[in-house]
């Protein structure tokens, strides 16, 4: 039995309740329970998915350790880790993060699923940096370009980016999956708690940016995922304080995920067939 390990932005959980809908191979579920799993695991609740909790990342066994893997028998068993959104406020202490946690999950999985894409331009070379100690495949394009974030990841890819960006023909627009929407107050209030503003502040200090930037809308990206749900009244909360459009674009698809999550699969295959 093969173990796969995902680490994960809580942005893409979305995604991940995707993949664990449509494997079937997936014989038991483990998740981390940080804090940052709470809305992940009312989720698989929903869909009715089975799961266990880990108190902690080390609380789960090694390799070495699990009785399952003298299992030969097909199936895989998924551990996921969810990581918090605020590592993305500063890209050297995320790439610090993701990399200490793979370093731990290493011992704990076969393969390692990184739903991450670029973030600041600081996980470019992970796949690269982790070659010698455990298969990881990060989100890829059908290019093998490293997407640039979700956003690229939910619609095709760093082509489909530019091209989408280049149709708003210069008017700074956010682009808001489901789950961007139900973080929203945590995506721009973060500060509150590292830099110890009032919301006041922040609202002041991100009008400035917005309209430095030139930013007046907001674009809700269509997934076709639909496991977060009631965003609509935080979605016009923020576009109300800021005096945003909201409207809505298609495009968005899972085939991304799809095909990372199958090369993870494929090269955790050759790993065992090698060793074997």
């Amino acid at each position: 039995m093969s173990v796969i390990g995902i680490l994960n932005c809580k942005m893409l959980q979305d995604e991940i309740v995707y993949l664990i809908q449509n494997d079937p191979d997936i014989s038991d579920i483990t998740i981390v329970e940080n804090g940052e799993h709470n809305e992940f695991v009312q989720k698989l609740d929903e869909v009715g998915v089975s799961y266990s909790l880990a108190p902690m990342i080390h609380s789960i066994p090694d390799l070495t350790d699990r009785d399952n893997q003298t299992d030969s028998g097909a199936g895989t068993s998924l551990i996921v880790w969810n990581l918090e959104l605020g590592l993305h406020e500063k890209p050297k202490i995320l790439k610090e993060e993701v990399y200490r946690d793979l370093e731990i999950f290493a011992k704990k999985a076969d393969g390692i699923y990184l739903l991450y894409g670029l973030c600041g331009n600081v996980l470019g070379h992970v796949e690269d940096d982790f070659k010698d100690v455990c298969p990881i495949v990060i989100l890829r394009d059908r290019d093998g370009e490293v997407v640039d974030d979700c956003i690229a990841a939910t619609i095709g890819g760093r082509k489909q980016y530019l091209n989408l960006l280049k149709s708003f023909h210069g008017v700074g627009t956010f682009i808001f999956t489901p789950m961007y929407e139900d973080t929203i107050d945590e995506f721009f209030n973060y500060a509150k708690d590292r830099r110890g503003l009032t919301e006041e502040q922040i609202v002041e200090m991100n009008k400035f940016m917005f309209e430095a930037s030139n930013y007046k809308r907001v674009a809700r990206l269509e997934t076709g995922l639909h496991y977060t749900k009631n965003t609509e009244p935080k979605l016009k909360r923020f576009a109300d304080t800021y005096g945003f459009e909201i409207f809505d674009i298609g495009g968005g698809h899972q085939q991304i995920f799809d095909d990372c999550y199958q090369k993870l699969k494929d090269k955790i295959i050759q790993k065992e067939t090698a060793a074997a």
